[in-house]
């Protein structure tokens, strides 16, 4: 199961985050060009232009939209989805599959959503590697939320925020096994 995409979408469904994970063939050109100059620099706020792009490819821009409503159609007005409190009930699981994909769910108690599209097979041992990514990717948000100097509701472009989270999916798709060749 390797990470395809990877979105957190605000409480008004305004994407806050995409990240898509392209194979090594098809990204080192062009992340070897898009490489800042002073790269040993260290942002000590997270405040310089994130690499991650504005918006997805088609292609995963549609199945996001598509799971997303998925995501709406089971959460609802339930009440049993209204006083989340554990990583369990945050967990939503799979929500759709398309083509030889299949979307995954996480809703925080503040009803922001972390969508995240993987190629494979849906494994029920696999998904507690995407739940740890989940949680991780939370906690990330939160510590970008809790800085005094970002702004929220609006679009995440902290270059922290930004290698912190492909860290954590570097090493979800390394647990994995996975291999691009």
């Amino acid at each position: 199961m390797a990470l395809q995409c990877l979105a957190i979408i605000g409480k008004t469904n305004e994407p806050l985050y995409l990240l898509e994970i392209l194979p090594p063939s098809e990204s080192s050109s062009s992340e070897e060009n898009e490489k800042p100059e002073n790269d040993n620099v260290e942002d000590m706020f997270g405040f310089q232009e994130a690499t991650a792009k504005d918006s997805l490819s088609l292609r995963s821009e549609f199945m996001m939209h598509a799971s997303l409503d998925r995501l709406d159609e089971i959460i609802g007005d339930q009440p049993r989805w209204k006083s989340r409190t554990s990583a369990d009930t945050k967990w939503i699981g799979l929500l759709s599959p398309v083509e030889e994909s299949f979307i995954y769910g996480y809703v925080t108690s503040t009803n922001i959503k972390i969508l995240a599209m993987v190629a494979g097979s849906a494994e029920q041992g696999r998904e507690v590697h995407l739940k740890t990514l989940f949680a991780k990717v939370h906690n990330l948000f939160v510590a970008y939320t809790l800085n005094p100097f970002s702004q929220l509701q609006q679009k995440i472009d902290s270059v922290r925020f930004d290698r912190r989270v492909r860290e954590a999916v570097t090493v979800y798709n390394q647990t994995n096994g996975i291999s691009w060749v």
